[in-house]
């Protein structure tokens, strides 16, 4: 945003952030514009992620879609698509529009939406710490490690590292689980998950499901099973990734996580 933001006159940009709500007492008007932005951007993300403030989260989007709907020159309108792909990180979708202009001079006016991916019940952020909770709480400090570490890389667009980070954070926990609630013999030896995940569920296995007992096939070993066939594909090596299935591979390792951990409890 402030690679497109600085770019616009310093009137524009004062504009933009009151329309959004972004104002606050620390702006100085007789600041460059960089760091007009910079300060007004800086304390609404503060407020948004360690306050939990639905309205400084509200006026970052509001900020955004103002920006996308300006009317901003060719170059800086081409910038708009690496917006986009942020958004995706985020959990938001930027959808545009363009609209016939019934000015004298006819032409599109630029309208956007900002829709979020994650269902407002269930916001993946909250989902995510009481993960790190339930991992730090149970001991498994490389798993925790390792989806921290998707976690940092996820939120810095470095998607393919993210992947495998998580990948090896679901294998971690796989293997920690078939130790502590199965027969499994660990052997030390790298890459073992494949061999662990087979002793947490019963192939052919039809159910109910016991807690703290392999799940059956049929009810929930399917899962499982699928998420860590899927979990080797595209991840760091083979394959790059884009935010979006960046996003939907965090949200079902995330929650597959934590289905495992609620029915092999500690």
């Amino acid at each position: 945003m402030i690679k497109i933001g600085k770019e616009l006159a310093k009137s524009d940009i004062l504009d933009l952030l009151m329309e959004a709500n972004l104002w606050s007492k620390r702006i100085k008007k007789d600041e460059n514009r960089q760091e007009i932005l910079r300060t007004a951007l800086n304390d609404a993300r503060d407020k948004a992620i360690e306050e939990w403030d639905s309205e400084a989260h509200q006026a970052l989007l509001d900020f955004t879609r103002a920006l996308v709907e300006f009317n901003l020159r060719n170059d800086l309108r081409d910038l708009i698509d690496d917006l986009a792909e942020a958004l995706r990180s985020d959990g938001y979708e930027l959808i545009r529009h363009a609209e016939a202009d019934t000015g004298a001079f006819g032409g599109f006016r630029h309208r956007a939406s900002i829709l979020p991916f994650d269902p407002a019940q269930a916001p993946l952020h909250e989902e995510m710490t009481a993960l790190e909770h339930e991992l730090a709480t149970r001991g498994y400090n490389q798993a925790l490690g390792h989806y921290q570490a998707a976690l940092k890389h996820f939120a810095e667009q470095d998607h393919p590292s993210s992947n495998g980070q998580l990948r090896t954070a679901l294998e971690d926990l796989i293997v920690n689980l078939a130790i502590d609630h199965t027969s499994y013999q660990d052997s030390g030896r790298a890459n073992q998950g494949g061999r662990a995940i087979k002793s947490l569920y019963v192939q052919g296995g039809q159910g109910p499901a016991v807690i703290g007992k392999p799940l059956p096939e049929k009810d929930g070993g399917t899962l499982i099973q699928g998420l860590w066939d899927i979990s080797h594909l595209n991840g760091a090596h083979p394959g790059l990734s884009d935010a979006q299935e960046a996003r939907i591979r965090m949200q079902l390792v995330t929650g597959v996580m934590q289905f495992l951990l609620r029915h092999f409890p500690g």
